[in-house]
């Protein structure tokens, strides 16, 4: 019986996630536009008929209708399932990481917004605006909260885990060899990990380093975009950063 409630429970997650992913393709694809998003139904881009609830549902509605629009028979990209897929398996992973616990409420907005952020840097080099406010905004409540709670952060170090690494990332950025949005990010982020921004940026870079080289061996010219990378580095950090910290501490200071 408690394996089936729990798995009931992982699937509901899995669904929070994945509904979590479809409103973000929403955003992704109609602020850019400056479109409505609130009190505007969802709807074809190619016939512009409103969809029904039933083709509203994350994942299920992709499948049953196989990738295709019910009126007018058009591709539906496989970015929305993607997205979807991602987002919920972000939360259902949290869940089974963390459980029921203060930081894992916290995981199950941050992670899709992680996966977001991440499409939109791969697909146009940009990471938007509303994705890091919205981590900015869970940094700040995260440094609001330290102060009145124990946590792995005291407020000032989530202070000066949003400047330590986004003022030398900002130097770069005005040197033309970073762009802006990461800076936003490593400050948002850093707001809310403290101390545990740093290992974040170090598993970027190691992550990021690998794969450039991948990619310039095997292919001539890339655009190589460092938010995904960033989004790892601190959905990692998010959830063992401060374990790293102690581990290295432990291992060459003591």
């Amino acid at each position: 019986m408690e394996i089936l409630v729990y798995i009931l429970l992982g699937f509901t997650l899995f669904m929070f996630g994945a509904a979590l992913g479809s409103f973000f393709n929403v955003l992704l694809c109609r602020i850019p536009n400056k479109e409505p998003f609130v009190n505007s139904r969802s709807y074809c881009p190619q016939c512009r008929n409103t969809l029904k609830w039933f083709e509203l549902v994350p994942v299920l509605s992709y499948v049953f209708l196989r990738g295709r629009c019910r009126s007018c028979s058009i591709h539906i990209k496989a970015q929305y399932l993607l997205m979807e897929l991602f987002c919920g398996g972000s939360v259902l992973a949290a869940f089974i990481i963390l459980g029921f616990t203060f930081e894992a409420y916290f995981a199950f907005l941050l992670f899709p917004v992680l996966v977001a952020l991440s499409a939109e840097d791969i697909q146009k080099t940009e990471i938007p605006y509303w994705c890091t406010g919205t981590i900015a905004v869970l940094g700040i409540i995260s440094t609001v909260l330290s102060v009145f709670m124990e946590s792995n952060a005291l407020w000032w170090e989530h202070l000066i885990g949003a400047v330590i690494i986004s003022v030398p990332f900002a130097i770069f950025c005005f040197l033309g060899a970073m762009g802006g949005g990461d800076v936003q990010l490593t400050a948002a982020a850093g707001l809310l990990l403290g101390w545990a921004i740093i290992p974040s940026v170090l598993i970027a870079m190691i992550v990021g380093g690998v794969f450039g080289i991948v990619v310039k061996i095997t292919r001539k010219r890339a655009t190589i975009c460092f938010g995904p990378f960033l989004s790892v580095g601190i959905a990692v950090s998010y959830l063992y950063g401060y374990d790293l910290i102690s581990w290295y501490s432990s291992a060459f200071w003591y």
